[in-house]
């Protein structure tokens, strides 16, 4: 028996926005609905947790779902402004080509490559991780703005400058700079295609491919983080409480069932840090399916129609194998 996707697809249209034509700069003729102001936001650090989403204040999401994004890899990368920290960050494995993702049914097994939670998030949901991010709630309203003169969503407007690039993330990132006049050193918005035919936006963190004008020079490049590190090499440049708590609200995305194999691997290589992560996930863990519910905004039907049953979620994850472990089989592994 397939899982339910009710909490996801109930909640708009099936209405394809996002198009592979290069010549499209508008919706297609005969399409006379108004663009939703919803946005679909895919997280793949610490927005995949309650934990990690509680600094963003509610968000009101519609709906939520699991994906698997394809064409990715993702580690640690960006010294944060909000802590003394490395953050999450998300590159294209091939550069030139499209990154896409794929709704996940509740029973499905994990994905290869990298998963991440997806929210669809009204305005103002989506000006509080903007702001978070550290990128202007003044671009983003700019940016809306040249979608809707354009009858296009958000996501699908700027799915149509990435595709008027030619995939090239450096031209698209001056296209943006050029429209709005502003960029940012810390994440900016790119597009994702889902299996559908929609379109979502993610956050990405600019490095040597720069942000779109040369006198912004991304965070990454300025401290010298441009290659991705495991959660074991970040914690070796950051043994501080910081980084360790946003390792556990990277983790704890597991509780939902987002598969984070991929960040446990490493966390498991060094025996100090994965029992101090243990350790922090284990006391978070009872709280994070009221933080995610209270900061979604989602209610417990459209949370178990999105991620299914909490214990599956857990086990799905990777993460109740690497809490059951202990110590003791941790030694073990990172000796063997």
């Amino acid at each position: 028996m397939r899982g339910s996707r009710n909490g996801w697809w109930g909640l708009f249209p099936v209405v394809p926005v996002c198009y592979v034509d290069r010549t499209v700069s508008a919706a297609p003729a005969g399409q006379s609905r108004l663009p939703s102001a919803d946005v679909i936001v895919i997280g793949y650090g610490s927005l995949m947790s309650g934990f990690g989403l509680q600094p963003f204040g509610p968000l009101r999401a519609r709906a939520a779902a699991r994906v698997a994004l394809r064409n990715v890899r993702r580690g640690f990368g960006k010294l944060s402004q909000h802590g003394d920290r490395f953050a999450m960050v998300l590159e294209a494995a091939n550069p030139s080509s499209a990154i896409e993702a794929r709704v996940l049914d509740t029973v499905e097994p994990p994905a290869e490559g990298v998963e991440g939670v997806a929210l669809l998030l009204p305005p103002t949901g989506l000006a509080r991780v903007c702001e978070r991010e550290g990128y202007s709630g003044g671009a983003l309203q700019r940016l809306r703005g040249e979608a809707a003169a354009r009858r296009l969503e958000l996501a699908a407007f700027l799915w149509t400058l990435l595709e008027a690039s030619l995939f090239d993330v450096p031209s698209f990132r001056q296209r943006l700079f050029k429209l709005v006049g502003y960029t940012s050193p810390h994440y900016l918005p790119h597009p994702v295609r889902l299996d559908d035919g929609r379109c979502a936006v993610t956050f990405m963190a600019p490095g040597r491919e720069g942000s779109g004008a040369s006198h912004v020079v991304p965070v990454r490049v300025r401290d010298g983080t441009e290659t991705l590190m495991t959660a074991a090499e970040a914690w070796r440049r950051k043994p501080n409480r910081a980084q360790l708590s946003y390792v556990a609200a990277c983790l704890l995305g597991g509780a939902h069932g987002v598969a984070v194999t991929d960040v446990l691997g490493s966390v498991s290589e060094d025996p100090a840090l994965a029992e101090r992560t243990r350790e922090l996930v284990l006391a978070e863990q009872p709280q994070e399916l009221t933080r995610f519910l209270e900061t979604t905004g989602l209610d417990h039907s459209a949370y178990w129609n999105a991620f299914g049953p909490p214990n599956q979620s857990v086990r799905r994850s990777g993460l109740e194998a690497f809490l059951a472990a202990g110590p003791e089989a941790t030694r073990a592994a990172s000796r063997g």
